[in-house]
């Protein structure tokens, strides 16, 4: 595990060493993406892109604190392993190209772990452009109990630890895959079984809008995604945990009655997907 002192991570972070940001994006032949990211100077910063793409549009030529990977695979979870993988500091935050990074981002995350330097995976809060919260946090800083409320953009991760207890990213799972949510989830669930549950501080640092992928729980890939993710976790049981879901769809008027049976439908084609995929 790693440990050192506030001054000594102070000292780190004068010299470019303690923090990177992982960025996924696709399809980009340049790097004018990223003034929409950091709308200030960015060149004190370490970035680590994944570009997924072709062969035709590749970035090339970028200053030496950008490290570009143009890679010709597709998924969001195949995305963050392979920054993971080639990421050197001793913290990273994972982003999107779709987001706002507040000014000083990096200090609160710095801050962060100063005070908290034996956690793995620290998550912070996402301002809307309204200026609001993205949802409802947290009363104070302290352990997470919902996993599942976790956004990509507000987890930062102690790269040595996650790297030492063998934690990444399920690519059958995420934007891309077969299982088209999720991909958080998992990886913060890995995090809690093999090193305690992830750790919240009370601050932002990124904006966002509110509604993400993720909240659009009417949507089918999501049903099938969901009924993947609860197989992996409930195994037979899921069944059960399908019905609630249904009904809750239903009372809260996102789909109606006579959606009913597509929802179950699509609901046990995930979890049959899931148990050829893992022979389970």
């Amino acid at each position: 595990m790693y440990i050192c002192s506030k001054s000594k991570i102070q000292q780190m972070h004068e010299t470019k060493g303690i923090l990177e940001i992982l960025i996924a994006t696709m399809n980009r032949s340049n790097l004018d993406f990223l003034d929409k990211i950091f709308p200030y100077s960015y060149a004190h910063l370490n970035l680590i892109i994944v570009n997924q793409t072709s062969t035709e549009k590749t970035i090339s030529n970028a200053p030496k604190y950008i490290k570009v990977i143009n890679s010709f695979e597709k998924g969001l979870s195949r995305s963050r392993n392979l920054a993971l993988k080639n990421a050197t500091t001793t913290y990273c935050l994972i982003i999107d190209d779709d987001v706002v990074l507040l000014k000083g981002f990096e200090d609160t995350i710095i801050e962060a772990y100063n005070k908290n330097i034996d956690k793995a995976v620290i998550s912070f809060q996402t301002l809307t452009p309204e200026g609001s919260l993205s949802w409802n946090y947290p009363t104070k800083s302290g352990y997470h109990k919902r996993l599942d409320k976790i956004l990509s953009l507000e987890i930062t991760f102690n790269r040595e630890i996650i790297i030492k207890n063998d934690i990444s990213f399920d690519e059958q799972f995420g934007l891309g895959a077969i299982f088209q949510d999720s991909e958080n989830y998992i990886f913060l669930k890995e995090v809690e079984k093999k090193i305690g549950k992830p750790y919240f501080y009370k601050k932002s640092i990124v904006i966002h809008p509110a509604l993400t992928s993720s909240d659009e729980i009417e949507r089918d890939r999501h049903t099938f995604a969901r009924a993947a993710l609860l197989y992996k976790y409930k195994k037979n049981i899921t069944y059960l945990y399908i019905v609630k879901l249904i009904f809750f769809l239903l009372r809260t008027k996102q789909i109606s009655i006579k959606e009913i049976p597509n929802k179950w439908s699509i609901a046990v084609r995930g979890i049959k997907k899931y148990k050829e995929l893992n022979h389970a």
